[in-house]
């Protein structure tokens, strides 16, 4: 949602946006944006919104009667070049926190990788929560608080979502797909490799899990998941591989760091 504070009557009205995410253009407040994450005054009245998870920049004339969300048309621009298929190497320097966890790959040519990262009771993964963006409007000299008409989830740092990269060793030995992306809100993810020869390769997943406890904060583990894929056999069947941990607060507090306060 984009927002406007006047600093003097300290009012806050909506702009434009729902509060539900997604991707529709219109009247500003039945329009839907997905992350908006900042905002640029172009002059004249027009207001550039960068829409962060739909990979858009949208816009609104402040000069009409009726508020649109507009999508911009981005004449003459190239696509950026698509990224290499191959995985990257094991180069990463893991650091002193991390957790490594060792697994067989076995040797199956193909197959999945299903990832199952759980928590204790009384735990949850972070939950990624939508927060509105707010205008300052520049009718006074100074900036005051908020009303308190806002509510009060409305002023809560977004809770980081928990995600993962791959890396392989020797390069080009194994494709594994999605490269990257978030665990979903289990603490699971499904991802297919395909071994383009039978010699041994390492594969590795990265994981950043974060999870909260109840009203309280929120911690960060770094996992790694080393995957050992064994001479291949071309006529094995396809692997099924479940690469589970459990995240827990150690004793004493300090470790794992804290992520943020909620």
């Amino acid at each position: 949602m984009i927002k406007k504070l006047d600093p003097i009557t300290k009012k806050v009205t909506t702009l434009a946006g729902t509060g539900s995410a997604g991707f529709k253009d219109g009247l500003a407040l039945s329009a839907q944006l997905f992350e908006p994450s900042g905002i640029v005054d172009a002059g004249n009245g027009r207001l550039l919104i960068a829409d962060t998870n739909n990979n858009m920049i949208r816009y609104i004339d402040l000069n009409e009667k009726d508020l649109i969300l507009h999508t911009l048309e981005l004449k003459g621009v190239q696509p950026p070049s698509s990224k290499p298929k191959s995985l990257k190497r094991l180069r990463r320097r893991l650091s002193a926190d991390t957790q490594i966890i060792k697994t067989d790959g076995g040797s199956s040519m193909e197959g999945y990788l299903n990832l199952a990262v759980s928590v204790p009771e009384g735990y949850h993964f972070s939950k990624h929560k939508f927060i509105p963006l707010y205008i300052i409007s520049i009718t006074g000299s100074e900036t005051e608080h908020p009303s308190d008409e806002m509510h009060a989830n409305e002023h809560k740092a977004p809770e980081a979502l928990s995600k993962f990269d791959v890396e392989s060793e020797p390069a080009n030995a194994i494709n594994i797909e999605p490269s990257n992306g978030n665990l979903n809100p289990d603490g699971s993810a499904s991802l297919h490799f395909g071994r383009t020869t039978p010699s041994p390769v390492t594969g590795r997943i990265n994981c950043k899990v974060y999870y909260c406890k109840e009203d309280e904060v929120c911690l960060y583990q770094s996992l790694v998941f080393n995957v050992l894929f064994q001479q291949g056999v071309s006529e094995s069947t396809k692997g099924k591989i479940t690469l589970s941990y459990l995240v827990a607060p150690k004793v004493p507090s300090g470790t794992p760091e804290l992520a943020f306060s909620k």
